[in-house]
């Protein structure tokens, strides 16, 4: 007879249900915030072309065209994510909802942190705080000379 040897490391890990859900969330919080974050910066290049309003229903052509991050994506995945997202805006104030139709309620701000050096892209009715890390050390990006 065999001898039975001990479960690896990933073995073990995906034997564990609890965790793997606790994973699959967490990378599904990851996967959100990296959407929100790439249609934070859609709607900051667009506002600074002038437009304000934008419909629900285009944003995932829109986005699928723009970023190669998510060119090969379903449609039903990325409505799904700017559901989520949508959503969040919201509740956070920096999108208003007309029916189909979205609407900036103010003008948004590139800002960098000083500490860890990510780009938020912020409302004027959100607080001053680096969307990574936290951190109320912003700057404007680029910096103004």
């Amino acid at each position: 007879m065999g001898k039975i040897r001990p479960c690896t490391k990933a073995e073990n890990i995906f034997m564990r249900p609890r965790l793997l859900v606790f994973l699959l969330l967490s990378l599904r919080d990851i996967e959100i915030n990296e959407f929100e974050w790439y249609l934070r910066d859609h709607l900051f290049k667009q506002s600074g072309k002038g437009r304000q309003q934008f419909n629900k229903g285009s944003l995932a052509s829109e986005i699928t065209s723009l970023y190669l991050r998510y060119r090969n994506s379903t449609s039903q995945h990325m409505n799904e994510m700017i559901n989520v997202v949508v959503g969040n805006l919201i509740l956070r104030q920096v999108l208003n909802e007309f029916e189909d139709s979205l609407g900036l309620t103010s003008r948004l701000s590139r800002l960098q942190c000083s500490k860890c050096f990510y780009i938020s892209y912020l409302g004027n009715n959100e607080t001053r705080n680096c969307l990574r890390c936290s951190s109320e050390e912003l700057h404007d990006f680029p910096k103004k000379k």
